[in-house]
């Protein structure tokens, strides 16, 4: 069985990701795993955590368009398990002014 309560306190809860994907409950243990490996997908390409001491102060406060990316993320993932297909030059113009910035 799956922990939705597990999932359900981030930035993409189980309910929106069935939306997303358009899904039913029963796809739930194919979508469930998939959510925190978007997560890390796009928290990989923006250099740092969505939420936490180097993101957002709060799942609530991570901007609309950086929460669709998770969402793409996660529809590649599901569509195309064997060859994800979003890439970095995608994502930039969507939320490349959220990457972390440094300066050595």
């Amino acid at each position: 069985m799956v922990d939705v309560a597990a999932i359900d306190g981030g930035v993409l809860t189980i309910a929106a990701a069935r939306a997303f994907l358009k899904v039913s409950a029963s796809a739930d243990a194919q979508v469930s795993p998939l959510i925190p490996a978007a997560i890390g997908r796009i928290e990989s390409y923006l250099g740092r955590e969505l939420v936490g001491d180097a993101g957002w102060p709060s799942a609530e406060k991570v901007p609309a368009i950086v929460v669709h990316a998770v969402k793409l993320a996660l529809s590649d993932f599901y569509i195309n398990r064997e060859a994800p297909e979003l890439t970095d030059a995608q994502l930039m113009p969507m939320i490349g002014r959220y990457m972390a910035t440094s300066i050595a």
